[in-house]
Formats: C-alpha cells, structure tokens, sequence
C-alpha cells in the first residue's frame, strides 16, 4: 500500500471527511483496546472550545518542545498535506508512518465501522507511543463529550472560547454547546478562556461536579497586549500570584492573547519553566489563522474564519492592525455554515468581495453568496477558482490588503498554490512565508 493509497482509504471512511462526524466513544475505545491502549504511554492534554483550540494546542505543544519534552500533536483539520494532523516536536507524520499505522489498524477499523476521524485518531495515538512522546497535546474534532480524542484522563484539559457553531450536531444554545465541550472536564486540572455567562455557568458546574480545579480567563487569569503589529505582539500574562511580561508571539491576530493566555497556564500546569515558555511561544506558529503575508504593494491574510464569531475576531483583527485601510475579501464558505453571519461580520471593513468556491464538496456556490453581500458593498466579483479569485484580488492596488476568508479549505487551497506542493504547513514562524 503506497502512501496515497493509505489517505484515499482514511479520507474514504464513512463518507470521507467531509460527510460530518459521527459522534460516539464505543468504535474509538474498541479500536484503542486491540492496539493496547497506546494512550495510556504518555500524559494528555486535551484542547476543546469552539474557535481557538488550534492555536492553544500549536502553542502548547511549542513550548513543551522547547522544555526538552517530546511531544505528540493531532490536529484537525488539515490544510494542504494530510500529515499535518499528526506530528510529534513539529514535524508531520512520515509518509511511511501513516502506511504502517494504518497497516497496524488492519481489519479493526471496518470490524469497528470506525470513522474517517475516529481512524485517523486511532492511527495518531499509535504513532505517539511507537515514537515514545512523553506528553500528546489532542485538539478535539467536533464537541467533546463524544469525540475520538475523549480518552483517557487528560492532567489539563482547555476549553477555548465557546461559539455557535455545529448546532445541528452539539445544540441550539450557548449552553448546549457548552455542556458537550465542558465535557472533557473529567480529572487533573481544567482552564477556560472568558466565556459568555451561559456557558461558563456550564464549566464551572461540570468541574465542580468532577472535583477538578478551574482556572478561567477574567477570575483567575488575564492577559494584556503591550504591542502589535503585521509581525506579532507582545503580552502580559498573569494568573493568582505570577505575571509574565514581554512574551513575544508571532501571531499577530486579536483573538490570540487569550489562545496564548491558555497555552501559557496549560504550561506553568504541567511544570514547565519560564525560559522555556518564553522560548516556545515566540516560536509557535498556527498557519492560516490571521497569517500575513506581505506582497506587493501590501498584505494578504489568510485566515480560517468560518463563523460569525471567528468572522467579527478577524475583522477586529484587521481594524486593530491595518487601522482604517479597506479590504478586499476573498471569501468562500461551506454549505453548512452561517453565510449570512460570516458575511455581515465582514461587510464594515469591506471595500470588495471575490466570492469563489472553495475545492471542497460542501463549498457554497459564489452567486449564492451574491445575494447575501449587500448593497453597500458595490465592488462583487465572481471567480471559478481559488486561483483565478486570488489573482483577481490582487491584481490592483487600490485595495492594499487582500484576505482569504471563510473556510479553512479555501485557505488550504490558497497555500498549496502560493507553495507550488502539497508539502505540509511548517509549524514554525516565517517559514511558510
């Protein structure tokens, strides 16, 4: 089996990636018992919440490689390279590895009718253990209470900021939503970022029920920003009797103090030492979420936003970085998303739209997202690629930043053309650049 092969057959499992999760632990815990347990091999950190969890866990796991542990990172999606999902300090899976693992899994995953997630889970914390790490960071796929990587007792379990999103899946309310994520409370010590009331009225309750120390953004925790700009910012972070100023983070994004406020505690809890998380932070590095970019005459942005709440954070991000320059949007969104939020979110700091679908088979069609961007706006165009939608974005300087919005498999397919290859994402500052 060559490489290509392995991914056609995860990527093929119960509908593909692109068919919805279906949620539920009895297929992932069968699958982990014939492996062994490959968990129980090394410490947990788990990473939920709705917009976020990715950065706090590319964090995290910076900065536990730069204390000299060996560390496991699974994240998901991915962007350009299947391989990105699985890394141990930084780098991707070897192609060889994701042949074996999947080898390994052999009949288990159609005995198990296991999902493409709940495979690609199985195959990650296989790989951890046969590559010995000492801790594995886990970003949750879709809610927590019933998601693959809910397993085994994490020593830290994070919950980023709660958002609408997948009510479909996880709930109608705040609180809903809320109750499946504040799930992955279940032992060790837990930190929240600063939450709606209604949904940290839900961790708050879920820790307390599990006897588990909580630590949230607002009461015990709080950041400040001491400078930004297109290339990073600087931060205080400060919890119940420490402060650490002057951490420098590459990620220039508004929404990314508080990411690096979880990371930051996640790692005094696990017994990490300053240098080393001064050292991590500066280097971490989360591609495609407010990622800039500079050309000529000035910025492209490419950043994830694929609901309203992550849309209004990148929109607050370009005012608080560009200041009053316009932009022209990129945009592209999944059939199963709220367009009309993502769009009115963008709208005030909007001078065009370049609406395109992205190469995902959920993508909405562009003049569907016509009719949602309104009068206002008066510069729409229509592109039949991401590509060609690209090109068109940039191809006047009237409009000094151009942004790529509104999923993150538009940003996938925009960095796999600006990098010539299916070559991964480099998880370390300026290399993608």
């Amino acid at each position: 089996m060559t490489y290509a092969e392995a991914v056609a057959r995860l990527l093929a499992r119960r509908g593909g990636e692109h068919a919805g999760m279906r949620q539920g632990l009895e297929r992932i815990e069968g699958l982990l018992d014939a492996l062994g347990r490959p968990e129980q091999r090394y410490r947990l950190v788990q990473v939920g919440g709705t917009n976020g969890k990715g950065s706090v866990a590319a964090m995290l796991a910076a900065i536990l490689k730069a204390a000299g542990h060996r560390v496991g990172l699974y994240t998901s999606p991915h962007l350009v390279s299947f391989r990105e999902r699985v890394r141990v300090d930084g780098e991707p899976i070897p192609e060889d590895s994701v042949v074996d693992g999947l080898e390994a899994l052999g009949t288990l995953v159609a005995r198990f009718d296991a999902t493409m997630f709940e495979a690609t889970t199985a195959l990650a914390l296989d790989h951890f253990a046969r590559e010995a790490v000492d801790v594995a960071v886990l970003e949750v796929g879709l809610g927590g209470r019933l998601d693959a990587t809910t397993v085994g007792t994490p020593e830290v379990a994070v919950i980023a900021r709660v958002d609408l999103d997948h009510q479909a899946v996880l709930g109608a309310t705040l609180a809903e939503i809320a109750a499946e994520k504040a799930a992955i409370i279940r032992g060790g010590v837990a930190i929240s970022a600063a939450q709606a009331p209604e949904a940290e009225r839900v961790i708050v309750d879920r820790a307390s029920a599990f006897g588990v120390r909580l630590l949230v953004e607002g009461r015990d925790l709080a950041v400040t920003v001491e400078q930004r700009g297109p290339g990073g910012q600087r931060l205080t972070c400060a919890g119940r009797g420490w402060s650490l100023a002057g951490l420098e983070l590459g990620m220039p994004g508004s929404f990314q103090p508080s990411n690096a406020l979880l990371a930051v505690t996640a790692a005094r809890e696990l017994g990490v030492p300053e240098p080393a998380i001064r050292d991590g932070l500066a280097r971490a590095w989360w591609p495609g979420r407010f990622q800039i970019i500079r050309h000529a005459p000035g910025f492209l942005v490419l950043d994830g936003a694929h609901n309203p709440a992550g849309a209004s954070a990148l929109a607050t991000s370009l005012r608080e970085v560009f200041a009053d320059s316009r932009v022209t949007f990129v945009l592209g969104i999944l059939r199963d998303k709220d367009a009309p939020g993502i769009v009115a979110a963008l709208v005030p700091v909007a001078d065009r739209f370049v609406l395109v679908a992205s190469s995902n088979p959920r993508a909405t069609e562009p003049d569907t997202l016509r009719a949602l961007v309104p009068a206002s706006v008066t510069r729409v165009d229509v592109a039949g690629s991401p590509v060609e939608a690209l090109a068109l974005a940039v191809r006047t300087a009237a409009t000094p930043i151009v942004c790529v919005a509104g999923s993150l498999s538009l940003i996938g397919d925009v960095l796999r053309h600006l990098g010539g290859s299916d070559k991964p994402c480099s998880l370390e500052k300026g290399a993608d650049s």
